[in-house]
């Protein structure tokens, strides 16, 4: 069992693309370059690590993530489990 961490960052880079995830109606998939992770107040940023890598992150349909185009981006994600990022709304 792997133990929940409490954990938010905002990230910024580029957005590669946006497709509807294949497991879990009413969520997309943003693949997304990773160019920053800044620290959200107090909360542990899990995502530091990711700078310079390709990451997917998953948005719920209609949220402000899940519409935006290819281009620069920057939004607040927490990962909820090994793998599994989530752009908070």
């Amino acid at each position: 069992m792997v133990p929940i961490i409490e954990n938010h960052a905002e990230l910024s880079g580029e957005l590669l693309s946006v497709a509807p995830h294949k497991e879990r109606p009413g969520f997309v998939e943003l693949r997304v370059r990773a160019t920053d992770a800044r620290n959200v107040g107090e909360w542990p940023n899990l995502f530091a690590r990711d700078v310079g890598e390709t990451i997917v992150v998953m948005a719920r349909e209609g949220s402000a993530a899940a519409t935006a185009t290819p281009g620069p981006v920057t939004f607040k994600v927490k990962k909820t489990g090994p793998g599994m990022s989530f752009a908070e709304d």
